[in-house]
């Protein structure tokens, strides 16, 4: 795969957005690993290595294979250099089981249509962010879309388009005053399922920092309701 101009990283012009190649990641494991009645209900990304702006490749293997139960290991590669993993757990799905005896109180998110386009327009490898200025119960809400096609020439797919956007679990938590001086090593998606367009919701859950260590989650939510969780470790920048 070729990264195009707009790949780029915003830490870097030289890198490629991590945030992208987790959604090609994501993607290629939709491609080929999941089928009727199987769903992608983790991932897991580490990107242990910069990942410069030049030709990788993304090889899969299955690491397990049972009757309801598939995980394969995903590896991005610069040259002959391994520069990021991941792990993907797919679950068979099927009908629904028994309540459960606690739920939280969903927070019922505002539509991104009803939320004005923010007013700078930002570059095009970053794509649309939609904030709710309005915080609920201390918690902040942002919607995000991207702006471009994931693979050039190929329609989003819902697990490309997740994955790709769970990323910014970090950025939405780990925003300072006037920037963001935490870069994050790594993203954990759970989803209980797909979601339904292009957008992708971002609640702040929870934060932690000590000894320069960032670790935060965020609900997601597409604008049919929650989807499921992302998490992330970051470090200062």
């Amino acid at each position: 795969m070729r990264p195009r101009a707009h790949a780029r990283s915003p830490w870097s012009e030289d890198l490629v957005h991590g945030r992208l190649v987790s959604g090609l990641m994501a993607r290629e494991v939709e491609r080929l690993h999941i089928g009727a009645d199987l769903h992608p209900a983790r991932m897991t990304t580490d990107l242990f290595r910069p990942i410069p702006m030049s030709p990788f490749t993304i090889d899969t293997v299955i690491r397990r294979e049972g009757k309801r139960l598939i995980v394969v290991e995903v590896t991005v590669r610069s040259g002959d250099v391994p520069v990021a993993l991941s792990s993907v757990q797919i679950l068979r799905s099927g009908p629904p089981g028994p309540d459960v005896a606690w739920v939280p109180e969903y927070y019922a998110a505002p539509s991104p249509e009803t939320i004005g386009p923010p007013p700078r327009v930002a570059p095009k490898h970053f794509g649309e962010v939609r904030r709710v200025e309005q915080s609920v119960g201390g918690r902040r809400f942002s919607w995000f879309r991207e702006t471009c096609e994931l693979l050039e020439g190929h329609r989003d797919t819902p697990f490309g388009t997740l994955a790709a956007a769970a990323d910014w679990v970090s950025p939405f938590t780990n925003m300072g005053a006037d920037r963001l001086a935490y870069i994050n090593a790594d993203v954990t998606l759970y989803c209980s399922r797909l979601p339904v367009g292009p957008w992708i919701g971002f609640e702040n859950l929870d934060h932690v920092r000590s000894g320069g260590v960032s670790v935060s989650v965020c609900a997601l939510h597409d604008t049919v309701g929650r989807i499921g969780t992302a998490a992330s470790a970051a470090l200062p920048y």
